[in-house]
């Protein structure tokens, strides 16, 4: 999509994006709003012990509205998440939240319910790279201090390349306000 329930980036300086081929082999995953989320193998954390091994894609709810924010384990990010918490029940949706943990990187994995109280729409997860392959931020062609808006349908509704300066809620006010169609709550 390259118009909608998105927002483009505040940097979209790139040309007009080429015609797709219909070949499969000529996907080149995207962070850019309006691209379907990029796939990468996670492993779930719940537990220290957990080995549940699922795609990015699988991270977005297919049986209900609910929006996905995936952000780094940073402190700049979870009160982005905690933002996106507020702004998002003043909107009346609802938006879970992934913490991408780096590959072997999960052992401040407690940090994550400590910075998020009192919501608990939260899952940590790791990515699971194989040798010479990038890492999500990578992927993404973003810093570890950026954040992806995810809408219901899978496909990228914000993204932010590094970390949000300002005022988080009032961003992603504006954020959801545009998303959404509807005027900003505090508008």
């Amino acid at each position: 999509y390259l118009e909608g329930a998105l927002v483009r980036d505040s940097d979209d300086t790139q040309n007009a994006p080429e015609a797709p081929t219909g070949r499969r082999r000529d996907y080149v995953p995207s962070s850019e709003p309006g691209a379907r989320l990029p796939h990468m193998s996670v492993r779930m954390l719940q537990t220290p012990t957990s080995k549940e091994i699922l795609s990015t894609l699988d991270l977005v709810a297919g049986d209900k509205l609910e929006f996905l924010l995936i952000i780094a384990p940073n402190s700049k990010s979870y009160d982005l998440a905690k933002a996106g918490y507020r702004v998002a029940e003043g909107f009346q949706v609802s938006v879970k939240v992934c913490v991408m943990w780096c590959h072997r990187s999960s052992e401040g994995l407690n940090g994550s319910k400590a910075a998020l109280v009192p919501w608990e729409n939260f899952v940590d997860v790791e990515e699971v790279k194989k040798p010479l392959a990038l890492s999500w931020w990578e992927i993404c062609k973003m810093s570890d201090k950026g954040a992806l808006l995810v809408r219901p349908d899978g496909h990228i509704a914000w993204r932010t390349k590094d970390e949000v300066l300002g005022d988080a809620v009032l961003q992603m006010e504006n954020i959801f306000s545009q998303v959404l169609g509807v005027k900003n709550v505090h508008a």
